[in-house]
């Protein structure tokens, strides 16, 4: 067990504790499931004033596999990004990115006259993974078992497993707060400015071929164009 626990520190702990304590009172409490829906995850009330729905969504899931996937994802990171930025910057990449990628979600949602509920805290962990790649780049990372990745290259999986998802449904506002959740866990980690302008650079389209030398010089007649 000690691999397991190693990564759960006291802050970690409560997190997944928290988690769990409202999915099973939204599974056993079956009086409960609609006022969660309604009330505690994102959905079109919180443009009506329901503003808490931006903090308490994070702690709702309405699945068991979104459940489960945000819990290991927490897990298996969470500890190693606590240890090396400490529990004020853990907390803010957790919170600040999840908060920040539900207005994201429910401005374009309202803007969309969408009316579907978001919940759970996937891009808060996805934010943390990102925080990952940036951290520790090349650095090999054991997924499970034997496989083993560099972490940006986990990264990378990650968010464009995100991403395509939510081009496959066309989930808009879904894709609006993966992009957010993406920016802010690489910049509350420490992310530059300059490799993302060294990578938007390469998609520039080329400027050879695009001018052209004319004529001129000495003894030549003054042209109406400059060269």
């Amino acid at each position: 067990m000690r691999p397991l626990t190693e990564r759960l520190s006291p802050t970690i702990r409560n997190l997944v504790i928290a988690e769990a304590v409202v999915f099973g009172l939204y599974v056993m409490a079956n009086a409960l499931r609609a006022p969660m829906v309604a009330h505690l995850a994102l959905g079109p009330r919180v443009a009506a004033g329901e503003f808490w729905q931006l903090a308490t969504s994070l702690f709702v899931h309405l699945d068991f596999w979104s459940f489960l996937f945000d819990l290991i994802g927490l897990w298996f990171v969470g500890a190693t990004i606590e240890r090396a930025l400490g529990r004020r910057r853990f907390l803010l990449i957790v919170f600040g990115a999840g908060l920040a990628a539900n207005v994201a979600i429910a401005m374009l949602a309202t803007a969309l006259g969408w009316a579907g509920i978001f919940s759970g805290c996937g891009d808060s962990v996805l934010a943390l993974f990102v925080a990952l790649g940036v951290m520790y780049g090349r650095t090999p990372v054991r997924v499970f078992g034997s496989l083993v990745l560099q972490a940006r290259i986990l990264t990378w999986i990650l968010v464009g497993m995100s991403v395509l998802s939510a081009l496959l449904q066309l989930a808009w506002p879904s894709l609006a707060g993966t992009l957010v959740a993406t920016a802010l866990g690489y910049f509350l980690a420490g992310g530059k400015l300059g490799p993302i302008l060294d990578v938007l650079a390469r998609f520039r389209p080329s400027q050879r071929g695009t001018f052209k030398v004319m004529e001129g010089g000495r003894g030549k007649s003054h042209k109406p164009y400059v060269n």
